[in-house]
């Protein structure tokens, strides 16, 4: 009886495993897969995703695809697009990335641009050409309100990091970022004159880094970035 038990664990365990072997996320780490964001009809809008490889194996020729309806998005109809890996900024044709691999347990940051020229239901797809496994989430464009998705958005990646990183600042004029070293000292004073800044870490020492964000003169949040050339 134990051996079946056991047995049943470890079948579960496999099943879990096979359903789960690539999985979306977004930049605090929260799994997007399945999920649905929506944006603004006609703005041009960056979305940033994680694409993580849960399996015990590498996975290759891994692309993410924009659909909507079932079919690719053709430029120019639906939805002007474009992908890029990031860090790098290899960027991809519309409506895809370009292809990349992932090590067991590795992710790959990808920045997606999407300017819809009308309301409509997307859906984001990565998976490997011609095979499996597949995960995706969905994107609802709407004509109606929808905040910036950067609206009140800090965000720090990736790390780690070797020659540099980016800030995601989206407080507004009356922000600004400082980043601190394991002592205490402050190392970089990040104005808020952009809502997307990347900054050059090359020669900074290799550790914990604290990104802390100020709105108002007041601390909002703290955001911890390793950096190791």
């Amino acid at each position: 009886m134990k051996r079946v038990y056991i047995l049943i664990v470890v079948l579960i365990a496999c099943i879990s495993q096979a359903f789960s072997q690539i999985a979306i996320y977004n930049e605090q780490n929260e799994e997007i897969s399945g999920t649905t964001i929506n944006i603004q009809a006609g703005v041009s809008t960056d979305l940033y995703f994680k694409v993580k490889n849960n399996s015990s194996s590498e996975i290759a020729n891994l692309k993410a695809y924009l659909r909507v309806n079932g079919d690719n998005v053709t430029p120019g109809q639906e939805a002007n697009a474009t992908m890029c890996t990031e860090p790098g900024g290899n960027c991809g044709n519309p409506p895809h990335s370009p292809k990349f691999t992932l090590a067991a347990g590795a992710e790959q940051l990808i920045h997606l641009n999407i300017t819809t020229l009308s309301a409509n239901d997307f859906v984001l797809t990565v998976y490997p050409t011609g095979g499996s496994p597949e995960a995706n989430f969905n994107i609802h464009a709407t004509t109606t309100g929808i905040e910036s998705n950067l609206a009140n958005a800090f965000n720090v990646y990736p790390s780690p990091a070797n020659e540099s990183f980016i800030i995601e600042n989206g407080f507004g004029k009356n922000s600004y970022v400082e980043i601190y070293n394991v002592l205490g000292q402050m190392v970089k004073h990040v104005a808020s004159d952009n809502n997307r800044i990347s900054v050059n870490c090359s020669t900074w020492k290799n550790g914990y880094y604290v990104c802390r964000l100020y709105n108002d003169g007041k601390a909002e949040k703290t955001v911890k970035i390793v950096v190791a050339h």
